[in-house]
Order: structure tokens, then C-alpha cells, then sequence
């Protein structure tokens, strides 16, 4: 069960740095989620056929190293099993040489593409997936803080570009909108060591997006918390916390 592709990293896939940026690695999760649903059978054609779609709840993603002048970027994964309304998928990040520089967990479920109501994901992939056992070695999703000191603002307008074919703003937009807010100074002294994200609430065109920031220092860490609010209507719609290097 478990996937593997190589994903060449092209130049504008990476800042200015050499990092990859943030936005590419979730959509090379998101991508390699796909074709490893697709090749189990509950993918892209199962879905469509039955007016589903996958939406992510939650990743916890953890590097060990800076994902720096790489020219390429080799991703496993395997999902997990399901537990009622939800599915899990675990990744590991290679370099083309084979070390390990990151790891990542992520839930997600299924709605239906017309309601937006969630379905029993348990119900509907029985024959595909095993029910979710716990592992000693599993990632851990760690609590995500509302910032309770605004220190960084910024409102986005969610363009036609922004939505995919969920009818929605892809995930990969929402931290691009949370990551934006920071200091360029802080974002070239810095690179990603963890990321939590947790997704609330969908919004579609034509809305705006409000990203808010906190930067704190815990533990000797530098951390920044996150929330995307709807603008209109103040409703959350993602929080992020991210541990920096």
C-alpha cells in the first residue's frame, strides 16, 4: 500500500532562499495523496463517479532539515486506515539519495460535492480500507493557539486561480495567505521546522480572506500562530502554528 513518487523541484518552486515553498510541498502531498487513493480505487474516479470529494482536515508535518537546493524531492506514502468519519495518510520526505528529512500525518473525509456535508467515510470504503490502528512511532498533532496578540494583518481577495475543482480555495492557498503576513527580514533569517494546520471551514470565490499573525518564543523556539478568518463574517476558517529554524 504504500506509494512512492520523485518530484523534480523547478525554480519557481522554490523562494528566495532555495527553500521549497510551503504552498509546493502541500500540493506534493495533496498530489501524491491522489494518485495513491486512485491506485487503491477510492481516488479521483471513485469519488467523481459518486459526486464525492476528498477534503483535508489537518496535517502535522515535521523536517528534520531545510528542504534547501534540492533538486528534487522523493515523497512515500500510506494511508493509514479510517476510523468513522475520517481517514488517515502518513508521508515521508527523501532526498534522491535516500535520507530522511521530514515526515507528516494527515486526516482527512469525505463530502458530498453537491450538500458539503460530510459522509461516513467508514461506511463507504470498507472494502477499500482497514479501520486505524495506532502506532508507537505515529507523528502527533499538537495544539494550535489562537495568536491573543495581533502583530501581523493582512486581507487577500480568493481568485478564480484559488479554487480547484472541490468548488473551493485549495488548501495549499491557506498558507500562502497565513505565511505572507510575516517580515520579509523574518522569512529570509528563517525556515520551516514544523507546520500545523488545521483547516475549519471552505470558502470559495470571491470572498476575502483576513490572515492573522502572532510571533512568540517558546521554549527557545521561534514560533508564529496563525488564523484565516472569512473577512465578512469573522468565522475562522484555518489556524496554523509553525515551529521555525
Amino acid at each position: 500500500m504504500l506509494f512512492t513518487k520523485e518530484y523534480e523541484i523547478k525554480y519557481y518552486e522554490q523562494n528566495v532562499n532555495g527553500d521549497l515553498k510551503e504552498s509546493a510541498l502541500l500540493n506534493f502531498l495533496q498530489d501524491i495523496a491522489t494518485l495513491s487513493a486512485e491506485s487503491l480505487g477510492f481516488g479521483p474516479s471513485f469519488v467523481f463517479a459518486n459526486n464525492y470529494a476528498w477534503v483535508v482536515l489537518k496535517y502535522h508535518i515535521e523536517l528534520f532539515a531545510p528542504l534547501r537546493n534540492l533538486s528534487s524531492i522523493v515523497i512515500k506514502t500510506e494511508p493509514r486506515g479510517i476510523a468513522k468519519l475520517y481517514a488517515y495518510r502518513d508521508f515521508e520526505l527523501y532526498t534522491k539519495d535516500g535520507q530522511c528529512i521530514g515526515k507528516a500525518v494527515s486526516t482527512w473525509v469525505l463530502i458530498d460535492i453537491c450538500t458539503r456535508k460530510l459522509l461516513n467515510t467508514q461506511k463507504i470504503l470498507a472494502d477499500f480500507m482497514a479501520p486505524y490502528q495506532k502506532r508507537e512511532t505515529d507523528l502527533v498533532y499538537e495544539k494550535i493557539d489562537s495568536p491573543d496578540e495581533l502583530m501581523y494583518q493582512e486581507v487577500f481577495d480568493v481568485r478564480f486561480d484559488d479554487i480547484d475543482v472541490n468548488r473551493h480555495a485549495n488548501n495549499s492557498n491557506y498558507i500562502v495567505w497565513a505565511l505572507e503576513t510575516l517580515p520579509v527580514d523574518f522569512r529570509l533569517k528563517h525556515s520551516l521546522k514544523t507546520i500545523d494546520i488545521k483547516y475549519k471551514k471552505e470558502i470559495g470565490l470571491n470572498a476575502r480572506v483576513l490572515s492573522e499573525a502572532q510571533q512568540i518564543l517558546t521554549d527557545g523556539n521561534v514560533q508564529t500562530l496563525h488564523v484565516i478568518k472569512d473577512e465578512q463574517n469573522a468565522q475562522d476558517l484555518t489556524s496554523l502554528k509553525i515551529v521555525w529554524q
